[in-house]
């Protein structure tokens, strides 16, 4: 289940339960900050015990994450 609070078009908070870990659940916040023709993205993700960082770190995830945030770049540039 995911769960999100959107202070447009500054914040965004949501509940994330990452199939490694099912049943842990990490607290993402994505700030963003408007740059003029850019646009600076933050995220902090929020786990309850550094064993959970660790086992995230350890994992696949971050390869995940660069591929979708590449997607997203292709994305965006086609409908700028």
């Amino acid at each position: 289940m995911v769960m999100a609070v959107v202070s447009a078009p500054e914040r965004l908070v949501q509940t994330f339960e990452w199939d490694g870990m099912p049943g842990r659940i990490v607290i993402e916040t994505i700030v963003l900050e408007d740059l003029g023709a850019r646009t600076n993205l933050v995220t902090v993700s929020q786990f309850h015990s550094p064993d959970e960082r660790d086992a995230m770190l350890g994992s696949d995830a971050a390869d995940g994450l660069n591929r979708s945030y590449a997607a997203l770049d292709a994305l965006l540039a086609r409908i700028a």
